[in-house]
């Protein structure tokens, strides 16, 4: 009775625990944002009050840390991520005659092909910028 109740709040955590994380990002973003409009809906009305000018741009988003990643760079990062993950694995319990290492290890190639891919739009990108 007592592994019953064990697994069921095992998988109740597993399952609640990322619902509610998700649930609270949002929840704080939707807060933040609210806090925003509200802030340049009372600069607005003040400026109004005065007869100031209202610049187009005044509410446009900040270009603070957004800049683009070149895809090349990013691939890089997953390839060596997928290497990564595929040594731990293969380092960590390669000594275990349990594992498969072959399955184990296999994890490390979902982030290697992303990283394939991004470095594949980077040369599909030069070339047409080249023509």
């Amino acid at each position: 009775m007592i592994m019953i109740v064990e697994r069921v709040i095992v998988l109740i955590g597993v399952l609640f625990v990322p619902a509610a994380m998700i649930v609270l990002i949002v929840w704080f973003k939707s807060r933040e944002r609210g806090k925003r409009q509200k802030l340049q809906a009372e600069l607005y009305s003040k400026a109004l009050e005065k007869g100031h000018p209202i610049p187009e741009n005044l509410f446009a988003e900040p270009f603070i840390g957004k800049k683009k990643r070149n895809p090349l760079y990013i691939g890089i990062i997953f390839i060596a991520t997928g290497i990564g993950i595929a040594l731990f694995i293969w380092l960590a319990y390669g000594s275990v005659p349990a594992v498969n290492l072959s399955k184990a290890a296999s994890f490390g190639i979902i982030p290697f092909l992303i990283g394939v891919a991004y470095v594949i739009i980077h040369f599909i990108e030069e070339g047409k910028k080249n023509r």
